[in-house]
């Protein structure tokens, strides 16, 4: 069981890592071939945001284990809308915007809302290629969204940060480097992913819990850790407004494209429908209450709105586990 242990912590550093370091080489990679610089900060990034998620999902529901994998999305989902915005709050306010209410919390509960209605029982394939296209319009309407916002900002002012000389590379130039260190972070998180599930199922084994539990609560912790911790470092930089964009677009790629690789990789049944029970739809219904609550109030998140949304949580936890 220790070993175990080990073992996840040290996959979820991996992979964290991994991932951190993909959306940065594909970033780089993207400005470099002339993408535009709102595409990348509405994809890339919302994507890499969702990377350790999706790596350990897609591979858990490719081992035959969907459970782990719902489990981590679920998990995932619950944790970034209360635990890490609750965290946060308790270190300042966080004010919820109204453009936010408007654009990027109905595409997260949309992605969630799909994701929670076909997990029911199992995932089917075709249910898969559902949430793509989900995802696909999704991605359009955010980059639409951003683009809009953008209005009339010149990208060319943009100053990039200076960059050493001796790695400094002609813009429009792919380097060697740059697919290097691509292969690097794939592998680092297909491996990683791989012992996070093995170790995982056995956490669930050795404890006579579920493995559905362990992904919803040790390896999402875990996942969604990188955002907890950025959450915390903008609010204490005064710069609460990016926390709420953040949460919510990678919910996006949590619902649509995690469980689009699920269910075109991974579809099958699933073993422990505690997860996917009432106790989840009423923690959500909850936590949705707090935010549109504040939201039309126009007022912003507190230590008290914090407290409350860590409390959900942990109720939670603590049900689907009982």
């Amino acid at each position: 069981m220790l070993i175990d242990l080990i073992l996840l912590v040290a996959g979820i550093s991996i992979l964290i890592y991994s991932a951190d370091l993909l959306v940065e080489v594909t970033s780089s990679v993207a400005t470099k071939s002339g993408v535009s610089l709102v595409v990348v900060a509405a994809v890339v990034v919302g994507f890499g945001t969702s990377m350790p998620e999706m790596a350990v999902s897609v591979m858990a529901a490719a081992r035959n284990d969907l459970d782990l994998g719902i489990g981590n999305v679920l998990g995932s989902v619950i944790a970034n809308l209360s635990l890490v915005l609750g965290f946060a709050a308790l270190f300042g306010k966080v004010p919820i915007s109204q453009r936010a209410l408007r654009t990027y919390f109905p595409l997260s509960l949309n992605a969630v809302f799909w994701f929670c209605l076909f997990i029911q029982g199992g995932l089917r394939r075709y249910e898969g290629f559902f949430l793509l296209f989900i995802l696909i319009i999704s991605l359009v309407l955010i980059v639409k969204i951003e683009k809009k916002d953008a209005g009339s900002l010149d990208e060319d002012s943009i100053k990039e940060p200076p960059i050493n000389e001796e790695h400094a590379i002609a813009k429009g130039k792919i380097s060697m480097q740059d697919a290097i260190r691509s292969i690097t972070s794939l592998l680092g998180i297909l491996l990683s992913s791989y012992v996070i599930t093995e170790s995982s199922i056995g956490l669930a084994g050795a404890w006579g819990v579920g493995s559905g539990y362990i992904g919803a609560t040790l390896v999402a912790a875990g996942t969604s850790l990188p955002e907890l911790v950025a959450s915390v470092v903008a609010v204490r930089k005064g710069k609460p407004e990016i926390i709420i964009g953040t949460i919510l677009g990678s919910n996006v790629f949590n619902g649509a494209a995690i469980g689009a690789g699920m269910g075109i990789i991974g579809p099958g049944k699933v073993g422990d429908s505690t997860l996917m029970g009432w106790i989840t739809f009423f923690a959500l219904l909850a936590i949705v209450l707090v935010w549109i609550g504040k939201g039309l109030a126009k007022k912003p998140l507190g230590r008290i709105a914090g407290t409350l949304l860590i409390v959900i949580y942990g109720l939670w936890l603590l049900l689907v586990w009982l």
